[in-house]
């Protein structure tokens, strides 16, 4: 029963962790004009904490399989993923790495002013590329777990390792009516996360 009690303190102090991180980064990064695409790309990509993955899947003759996956991006724009062998996203990843990470602002709360996901006013970005497992485990699990605190508790047995999305070849943006627009790989990682460069400034470290 003891140990029980501690394991709920545990995720009530992680879940309190997560918030106080996502409240922390709404705070400092307001959402850029909604013509700018390629930086409410990136300010998108700063601020969520879950994407949709979708691979090739061996099992499903290789047709597409998709995923709902925590990352984090340490405001660089390139995200990363802690994921478990057992999972058939890490698996589908061994056998072939290309992969498509999409996020949408409708996961945001307070955001979209209550029009629907899939409006074209809320905005979305899929990456494309290659998901590997990161060369630096250590400092790729540190971020995911900054931004992620139970990821820490996960189970040790389930082979949960870290993946980092590299390199991305193409970007895919849509933030207002008119359609969504590729983006150059450049333009999206060198542009910042917030509409004054600051805004990811402490959290890059």
């Amino acid at each position: 029963m003891a140990s029980k009690a501690v394991r709920a303190v545990v995720c009530a102090l992680s879940t309190l962790a997560t918030t106080a991180y996502l409240d922390e980064t709404r705070a400092q990064a307001p959402r850029p004009p909604p013509a700018d695409s390629v930086r409410v790309a990136r300010w998108l990509v700063a601020r969520a904490s879950w994407a949709v993955v979708a691979t090739s899947s061996p099992a499903r003759g290789g047709h597409a399989w998709g995923n709902v996956v925590s990352y984090a991006d340490n405001c660089t724009g390139v995200p990363l993923f802690f994921l478990s062998k057992l999972d058939e996203t890490a698996r589908d990843l061994a056998a072939d790495p290309l992969a498509t990470v999409t996020i949408a602002e409708a996961e945001l709360p307070e955001q979209c002013n209550g029009a629907d996901p899939e409006d074209p006013r809320c905005a979305k970005v899929s990456l494309h590329g290659k998901i590997v497992p990161a060369a630096d485990q250590q400092a790729a699990r540190e971020v995911l777990f900054r931004k992620h605190p139970p990821m820490r508790d996960w189970p040790r047995n389930h082979g949960f390792g870290a993946y980092v999305m590299q390199p991305i070849t193409d970007v895919f943006a849509l933030s207002d009516y008119g359609g969504a627009k590729p983006i150059s790989v450049e333009q999206f990682l060198a542009a910042s996360a917030g509409p004054d460069g600051r805004a990811c400034a402490a959290r890059a470290h």
